[in-house]
Parts: C-alpha cells; structure tokens; sequence
C-alpha cells in the first residue's frame, strides 16, 4: 500500500475499474426473490406495458409504498437488455459507481487525492454497499442522489458557489421521486445543524435559495400530484400514513430490533475497514481537523440517531451516511498510511475473527434451512479470507500498516467476489420460486389463495388472481380445471373440501412460510 507521496492519479481509475467488476460480475445470476425486488421489478414491468409513467401497479394492484424513479430506471434498462434480473439492476450498479465517483471527486477537491483515494478504498471494500448495489430496490437511487445533494450542499454553503446549490436542490428532488419525504427530512437536519453550527446565514438566507426550492418542487411535485389525482387519493394516503407515519411509529413486517441495532448495522455495513472505529475515536483530535470530516460527523450521527428512534429497522435504512462514514475511515487510513498516526494490531485481529466466524456461522444458518442444507458446505470457501490473514502475519508478523491495509482489501476483494458471485446466488436458487417455477409454466392458468410469493409473479407472463375464499376458488377451479393453485401451508386445512392435490411443497428461504403448490384432482 502506499502513502500520499507515491500516490497516482490513474490508481483510482483502476479501483474505479475494480469496482465497475464487482458490482455488475453475474449481476444477474441471483433469481428474482426477495419480496422488495420482486415487486420493484414487476411494477416496473406493468407500468412499462401499459405505457403508464404515473401510476405503478403489482399483479394487477396499485402498491403504496415507494416512488417511481426507480421503475423509470428499470423500464430504461428492460427496453435496452430486455426483461431479465440482469436489467432490474443494472442501474442499481450503475449507481453504485456514481456513488463513489462523486464521494472521490468531492473529497479530493475538500481535501487531497491521497485521502480521496482512500476514502474510496474503504467504500469498495464494504460487502454490504456493493451487495446493495447489485440489487433491484429504490436504495441505490436515493443514496447516490442524498450523497451528491449533501456533497453539492455542502460545497455550497462553504464555497457560496451558486451551481453547487442549483445542483444539490436536483439531487434532492430526484432523491425525493426514489423514497419520499426523508430524502429531504434527514439531509435538512444535517446541514441545519452545520448552518447554525458554522453561523452560514448569510449565505443562506438569498433570493437563490428561492430559486432552488422552485426547482426541487419543479422536479417533485408534477408526478405526485399526477398519482394524486390519477389514484384519487389512494396512493396518497397509502404511501404517507402507512409507509412513512407508520414506519416511524410502527415496526413494518416484523423489521423491529433493539435501540442500538442500527449503529450494528452501519459497524458490520462497513467492514472490513471499521474494525479501526476503536482507533478513530482515540484519534479524534487529528482526524476532525477539517470541516468535511466534521460535517461527516454529523451526517452519521443524524441517520444513525433517527433510525434508532424509528420502530422499523432494517440494514438498508442508515446507508446514505456510509459515502461520510468512509471519510472519517478513509481519513484515518490516510493518516495511517502516512504515518502521521499509529495503530495496535488488534483491529486485525478483529478483522481476523470476525472473517472465521462468518463462515462457521454460515454453516449453521444454512443447516438449519431446510431448502439449502445440501449446500451448508459453501461458506467454508470463506475460509481462504481468515487464511490469507493469518498468514500474513506469520510470513512478517512487524509488517508495516501499508502491508497489513494491502492485505485486508484483497482479501476482502476475494471475500466479495466468491460470496455475492457465487454463493449468495447458489443459496438463492434454492428457493421455492426457483425450484416449482418449471412446474408452473407447465400450467397456462394460476390462481394465488390468499397469499403467495411476490417472485413468482415475474417470472410468468400475466397476472395471478388472489382469491380469498374458498367458494370463490371452488367456482373458479370449475371454470378452468386446469389450473394451479399457489398458497401456503398455513391455508391448507380451509382448502380440504375442494379434494386439491398437492404437487410441490417448498420452505420460503430464510424465511418462516412455506410455499405450496395445488392442482385439482383429475377424478373431481
């Protein structure tokens, strides 16, 4: 590893590179399953058929609860590549990039490259930033647009550069199409706190201020108040009060956890480089010196803060602090490396025992699924990463920093390329829709009873009437006995006096339903 004075400007080119491969390498070979992507993906499909850019729609039904710019992105990359997994996310990916381009090009300019560069380094690193990346969910869109918002914001209210603010009030309206109301909500604390913090009144109180907010309300409102009015309220109602007023209030299909949980989430998020947060800490006084890793502070510490408060909780919540959270890391890194600041070996040591105990956990949480026990041998590949640092310090065990971040980051690049692509899509291929989906197709009518798995939907060619009654299907088998019936095991005893078959029977991965498949019996 080296330090500012060997550093070259085409080194980020090639990490920039590094992480284009890591981010789109079998993008598509993981199966449409996870309820979030199987909805995104085919809201984005019907509105592309309808040719309707107002109104989303699932299986037929409106659904409340994201914005559109993500299905405009996914119906863009299915009219370039065609309707595919690889095409639901290949924006995502493309975002990613974006991301830690602009997480670069603003660090350097507020700072150095050298600190820019490493800065990067720990984003690329993270296996929970590029997981993100490669999936087909609204996240992507609004970290990258929080992140160029709060960037530009930033800029602005040190530089009083008027594009920047112009540019930050884009990116905040088109954060505000991707998840809604805390797009703008959480960045406004952030960069309130730093105007009252750093006495920037002057700067913000100025007829161009005016002029930015026209133009975030230009973006926002044209599409809200079309769904608005084309739903007649419903989409409305369902989107503020259930998905926005509830979530703060409410856990959200169970996603609930203790207080502390999402601070876990960003820790784990950003391995393997925040096995150093210990360091950080003790080193304070030299790695706030500036305002950027100052104002980085503060933007962790709203998200963290908010997401703790709020009663639904998921990984996916805090991530558009991690772009900051790396410039404080990245920072420390940086000084490390140039030997302004030293370090104890533990956090290696850290890195070392968290890396052995993924794959040994991996192996009991896949034992225990039933649909991929067959395959609890595959985190074991995992080992080769607690290896490769092991055995670096025992090769020269007084190895310098420059060595030991050296081997951390390639370990982990092997880390990410073997788990996101090759077993985290060989795991999720042993889930129910995959595993029945040849059986389906087999059957040109499918009806759901209650509930089914929002994956299967994607993968045939038209809607799949929810039926909740018994009767009601009774009728509806009559008129077309060759159907199938999708529900779950838990609706199986009202179902017995319609003498159903069942012809597959699989355990949603990870997951606590288990999926059933019924046909009508041929003596009936």
């Amino acid at each position: 590893m080296l330090n500012h004075q060997s550093y070259k400007p085409y080194y980020f080119w090639l990490l920039f590179a590094l992480l284009g491969f890591l981010l789109f390498f079998r993008l598509g070979a993981t199966p449409i399953y996870i309820l979030d992507e199987a909805k995104n993906t085919q809201c984005a499909r019907e509105m592309m058929e309808r040719g309707d850019w107002i109104v989303p729609a699932f299986n037929g039904v409106l659904p409340t609860d994201k914005p559109p710019l993500h299905y405009f992105f996914m119906i863009a990359a299915y009219k370039m590549f065609g309707v595919n997994t690889f095409a639901a996310r290949f924006f995502s990916a493309v975002m990613g990039l974006l991301t830690v381009l602009i997480t670069y090009a603003y660090t350097k300019k507020i700072t150095n490259a050298f600190t820019a560069f490493c800065t990067a380094i720990v984003l690329v690193a993270s296996t929970h930033f590029l997981f993100e990346f490669r999936l087909s969910v609204p996240d992507p869109y609004l970290i990258f647009f929080i992140t160029l918002g709060l960037f530009s914001a930033f800029t602005w209210l040190q530089e009083n550069k008027t594009a920047e603010l112009f540019i930050a009030a884009s990116a905040f309206g088109l954060a505000t199409l991707a998840k809604g109301p805390v797009a703008l909500a959480l960045p406004g604390i952030c960069l309130l706190i730093w105007i009252i913090w750093k006495q920037k009144w002057k700067t913000v109180f100025t007829w161009k201020l005016i002029a930015a907010i026209i133009l975030l309300c230009t973006i926002v409102l044209p599409w809200y108040i079309a769904v608005d009015k084309a739903t007649n309220g419903e989409w409305t109602r369902g989107f503020f009060i259930d998905n926005n007023l509830n979530l703060f209030s409410d856990p959200q299909e169970r996603h609930g956890g203790f207080f502390l949980v999402t601070l876990l989430f960003v820790v784990i998020g950003l391995l393997p480089f925040m096995v150093f947060a210990g360091k950080v800490f003790k080193t304070h006084k030299t790695i706030f010196k500036t305002d950027i890793v100052k104002f980085s502070g503060i933007v962790i510490l709203a998200f963290v803060v908010f997401f703790s408060i709020a009663s639904t909780r998921l990984p996916n919540y805090p991530m558009p602090c991690y772009p900051f959270a790396v410039i404080v890391l990245g920072s420390f890194i940086a000084a490390l490396l140039n030997n302004e600041i030293t370090s104890k070996k533990y956090p290696y040591y850290i890195l070392l025992i968290f890396t052995t105990a993924v794959p040994v956990a991996g192996y009991f949480a896949i034992t225990n699924e039933t649909e991929a026990k067959e395959l609890n041998w595959l985190p074991f590949i995992l080992l080769v990463v607690p290896l490769i640092l092991a055995l670096s310090l025992f090769i020269k065990k007084n190895a310098p920093w420059q060595k030991k971040i050296s081997v951390i980051f390639f370990a982990y690049l092997l880390f990410n390329v073997t788990g996101l692509g090759y077993i985290y899509p060989a795991l999720y291929n042993q889930n129910p829709v995959a595993k029945t989906m040849d059986i389906i197709q087999k059957y040109p009518e499918k009806f759901c009873y209650n509930i089914f798995n929002a994956g299967f939907r994607f993968y045939v060619d038209k809607n799949i009437p929810v039926i909740n009654s018994a009767d009601t299907l009774r009728h509806w088998l009559g008129a077309k006995p060759g159907a199938i019936v999708i529900t779950r095991v838990d609706f199986i005893d009202s179902l017995k006096s319609l003498q159903l078959t069942e012809i597959a029977r699989h355990h949603d991965l990870f997951e606590l339903p288990t999926t059933v498949i019924l046909k009508k019996n041929a003596a009936t």
